[in-house]
């Protein structure tokens, strides 16, 4: 039995989850205890900074209001203490300021007093002493005129503060004369002492400010507010300050702020001052660093904590002794119950040992409980195998039956139906039903014609008479997907069901992939892929056909041999899919132009042959039947084709050879109708011939011509001839090669009679690399030499060898062999070149460029001459044709032409040669208009090396 895989799980026992949730709850416990706790500190010590700025503000006003009642008592006593009453001397004279000047000093050291000042009852002041008074008048603020008037009216001394530029401890006293008031004396004293007093007795820092309209020019640095004093004031007042840039006085009149700088915090408070001679805008400000305060407060936070934690593993520690004991005998008998699943019943018991005592638990219960179920499920599984094996032997015998028709019916790609004789389904596999669409009682040659059906019909009677005989045959069936399939059927008899009816096995071979594999394959190796026309195996077949009917009939035929022209250029330049698309649609105009009866073929990539039967017995007249129908088709090719995008106007070349009564054989008659395309060819483009013979003699010195020119390649035939090419002072510059085919029979070959056919088989490519190999070993013999190693060689290379993937790579190597100066050698190319491929041509040409090699633009002014090529192509010189020198002194036309040339050459920066020079009177016309590079008869022949060579000595003279 197989058992589904779980997912792996991770366990974690119980005894840990319980120890988990009393960890969390614990300790939930006590972090809700710290931080209560921690609160009630805080409160505690909110209240505790309440007292204390109580006692703060009971203090300072105390020591401020006995400095204040000191001052005036001293001040009280001053008139009697120097005798003013005394009528010897009056308060307001000379001997009396002398006689208090003597008395000041000491006055003012012993009593801690910084001014004293004696007033006309007016208020002026008459004498003063210690500060200069600010002005004759000093009697200004409300609270200092309040307590003048008291002083007149009372005469009894009084007390108040002020703060003009400082706030200081002012006393007032009368000056009694004969029981008038004849002037006030007064006495001013700092505050600093209760300042300091202050400092002294509760440790916490005050600042004295205060705003007054008359102290304008005193720095605000405080909540717009003067310092008149404070404690410490080095660092008491940048402290306050930047404290005033955070907290607003608003916040601070409401209560108490704190400020946090570096590691301190501080506790900034207002005193309310309740002392009536308080003057107005004085505000007392106390600073108390309460860093040590609140540390303690953390550290007592702190403690708690630890003893909460401490307190939570103590009680942990103490539930997990008190579990282990029943959670270890819990997990035991969880451990065990998958020995249930497993069979493991023995071993299950033997690891659960009851415990005998007298209090039994829930644990007691749940192991006898747990033997029991072992006992039970033991005994069932026993019964559960004795019966599973009795139902296995069972369930084997049906399983191997069932596998055999299975396989049979379903696994066999074929039909498999019982039928009755009048065709009646009587049950069908899944292939068949998949195939047919048809189910149980169904007809299943429903779709075979009347007639077909009732011989069909007649085979499976005769089938149902006897056991020994089947009867096949092949028909079509519309399959399920209406589609028609061809399928192979066998019919036999079968034993009579229970009813008494005959039963026929019927099964059906689905063969239509091979049967259209059949036609596919006759259709491939007659017919073209591209066009569906017949191929040249199907071609000779109906070409023979036609030979034959000729010779009955005695009527002529004919072979129309059809060559698309400039095919090669529309394939290179829009590419092979565009001309696929133009041979399709000339194999559908070909198809119209002809009868029923003719033959259209395809028979290489441009060339289609179309066979003629039925003509005429006469040959003239089929001549011209056979004409009329090229005509017929080179009208119709003529028409513009539409290739996708493109619009092309296509040309064909059409040869025609005629046959008659089994005078030629296939292959002579395909042979001479293609020398007739050859010739049509040759004659121009757009052109028809009948096959001459005259054209065999032609192509056989043709084919002879290319064998030998082979041979000529192999046994080096060829030699280089040189050309010398000066400047206007007759000085020797180089040479232009030029090659020649030194035949053994025919002597010398001019290159006019070979390099056409060369270029045509392909053979120019290794001709021009000879030529270029052996033009770098002569630029390397005369590099030796100090009188020729500045010449240059011109070598002439074709459009085929100069587009080969890899022509940069040999002129290189050639370079490279022969050790040469690349700027000595100079290649030139024909406009003709230019028109096909100008992009692959331009990055060879840079290629080249790069290493030092030259370009001439050769024979320039008969082909494409254009500007817009020009400055795209890395040329170094233009060559002007020979046909406008040969005529230069006497045509007007040749002369403008050449004037032309000279000058684009000269915009363009380009150097020039006149080829072809002849006389001395076209040299000077060439030099006037700006020509100073010549190459021509005048200068010196094509010579072989040797006699160049000789040449060069008497032009060098050396």
């Amino acid at each position: 039995m197989k058992h589904e895989s779980t997912p792996h799980q991770h366990f974690l026992s119980l005894r840990w989850k319980l120890l988990l949730i009393l960890f969390i709850v614990s300790a939930i416990i006590g972090i809700a205890s710290s931080y209560y706790f921690q609160h009630q500190l805080l409160i505690q010590f909110d209240q505790a900074r309440k007292e204390a700025q109580l006692k703060y503000t009971r203090q300072i006003n105390g020591l401020i209001s006995l400095d204040v009642e000191r001052v005036r008592q001293l001040t009280a006593t001053l008139p009697t203490f120097v005798s003013l009453n005394n009528d010897l001397m009056e308060y307001a004279s000379p001997a009396f300021y002398r006689y208090f000047d003597n008395f000041w000093s000491n006055f003012q050291i012993d009593m801690g007093v910084n001014d004293a000042k004696l007033y006309a009852p007016d208020g002026h002041i008459i004498a003063s002493w210690g500060n200069d008074a600010q002005d004759n008048l000093s009697v200004q603020s409300r609270s200092w005129k309040s307590n003048w008037e008291a002083i007149l009216s009372t005469e009894t001394s009084s007390g108040l503060i002020e703060c003009s530029y400082t706030c200081s401890i002012y006393a007032f006293a009368p000056i009694l004369k004969k029981g008038e008031t004849v002037g006030v004396f007064s006495i001013g004293a700092s505050l600093a002492d209760a300042v300091l007093s202050f400092q002294k007795t509760s440790k916490a820092d005050v600042a004295i400010v205060f705003s007054k309209p008359g102290a304008g020019n005193i720095p605000k640095s405080l909540w717009g507010m003067h310092i008149a004093a404070a404690s410490n004031p080095e660092s008491l007042v940048p402290l306050i300050t930047r404290a005033a840039s955070i907290h607003s006085f608003s916040e601070l009149s409401e209560k108490p702020v704190r400020y946090a700088e570096a590691d301190n915090i501080y506790e900034i408070s207002l005193v309310k001052l309740e002392q009536s001679y308080w003057t107005d805008g004085m505000q007392m400000i106390i600073v108390e660093n309460i860093t040590p305060d609140l540390a303690i407060v953390q550290q007592n936070s702190k403690q708690i904590m630890i003893f909460a934690m401490l307190a939570t593993v103590l009680i942990l520690s103490l539930l997990y002794f008190l579990l282990s004991i029943p959670l270890k005998r819990l997990r035991r008998i969880a451990s065990s119950m998958p020995l249930l699943g497993q069979g493991a019943f023995q071993e299950l018991r033997s690891g659960l040992r009851p415990h005998r005592h007298q209090l039994t638990d829930e644990m007691d219960v749940l192991d006898q409980s747990t033997l029991d179920l072992s006992n039970k499920l033991e005994s069932l599984e026993h019964e559960v195998l004795e019966k599973n094996l009795s139902l296995k032997n069972l369930f084997n015998e049906v399983l191997r039956e069932k596998e055999f028709a299975t396989k049979l019916l379903n696994q066999a790609e074929a039909i498999i139906a019982t039928i009755t004789v009048d065709g009646r389904i009587l049950s069908i596999n899944q292939f068949g039903l998949t195939l047919t669409g048809k189910n149980k009682e169904e007809l299943m040659y429903s779709d075979l014609s009347q007639a077909d059906w009732t011989a069909l019909k007649e085979k499976l009677a005769e089938v149902a008479s006897t056991d020994l005989y089947n009867y096949a045959h092949e028909s079509v069936l519309i399959a399920a997907d209406r589609s028609p399939r061809n399928i192979s059927w066998v019919h036999t008899r079968l034993q009579d069901d229970l009813k008494g009816d005959t039963i026929l096995l019927s099964v059906g071979m689905d063969i239509t992939e091979r049967i259209r594999s059949q036609e596919v394959i006759h259709h491939l190796a007659n017919y073209d892929a591209l066009t569906n026309l017949p191929n040249r195996r199907l071609l000779i077949d109906r070409l023979k056909h036609a030979l034959s009917s000729s010779t009955r009939s005695g009527q002529h035929g004919a072979l129309l041999f059809i060559d698309l022209d400039n095919f090669k250029s529309l394939n290179d330049t829009l590419g092979h899919k565009i001309g696929d698309l133009l041979l399709q649609e000339v194999a559908k105009r070909l198809t119209v132009c002809i009868r029923e009866g003719d033959t259209v073929s395809r028979i290489g990539s441009d060339e289609f042959i179309v066979v003629l039967e039925d003509l005429s017995n006469k040959a003239i007249e089929s001549a011209g039947q056979a004409e009329h129908v090229a005509r017929k088709i080179q009208h119709r090719l003529n028409q513009p084709f539409q290739l996708k995008a493109h619009s092309y106007q296509n040309t064909v070349s059409i040869g025609i050879s005629l046959f008659s009564d089994h005078d030629k054989d296939t292959e002579e008659l395909l042979k001479q109708v293609d020398i007739a395309s050859n010739q049509a060819k040759r004659n121009g483009n757009n052109s028809i011939c009948f096959y001459d013979p005259k054209m065999q003699e032609s192509l056989t010195a043709h084919v002879t011509l290319e064998r030998e020119l082979n041979q000529a390649i192999i046994a080096r035939q060829f030699i280089l001839y040189y050309q010398i090419q000066v400047d206007n002072t007759g000085k020797a510059l180089g040479a232009e090669v030029l090659i020649r085919w030194q035949h053994p029979q025919r002597g010398i070959v001019s290159p006019f009679d070979f390099i056409p056919l060369a270029e045509e088989t392909g053979l120019i490519i290794p001709i021009g690399k000879w030529v270029l190999d052996n033009a770098c070993a002569q630029l390397s013999t005369w590099q030796k030499s100090e009188h020729t190693r500045h010449l240059s060689l011109s070598v002439n290379v074709t459009a085929q060898q100069f587009l080969q993937n890899n022509f940069a790579a040999q002129v290189e190597s050639a370079i490279r062999i022969n050790a040469i100066d690349p700027a000595l050698l100079k290649l030139e190319l024909t406009e003709s070149m230019l028109v096909n491929e100008l992009d692959k041509t331009i990055a060879t040409m840079h290629a080249l460029q790069k290493i030092g090699i030259k370009f001439s633009l050769d024979d320039f002014g008969t082909g494409y001459s254009s500007l817009q090529y020009l400055k795209r192509l890395p040329i170094y010189q233009l060559k002007i044709d020979q046909s406008f020198v040969h005529e230069l002194a006497n045509n007007l036309s040749d002369q403008a032409i050449v004037r032309t040339i000279i000058a684009m050459a000269q915009t363009l920066n380009l150097n020039v040669i006149a080829e072809g020079v002849e006389t001395s009177e076209q040299r000077q016309m060439l030099l006037d208009n700006g020509c100073y590079c010549y190459q021509g008869y005048l200068f010196g022949k094509p010579l072989p090396i040797d006699a160049f060579e000789a040449l060069l000595k008497k032009s060098l003279a050396f």
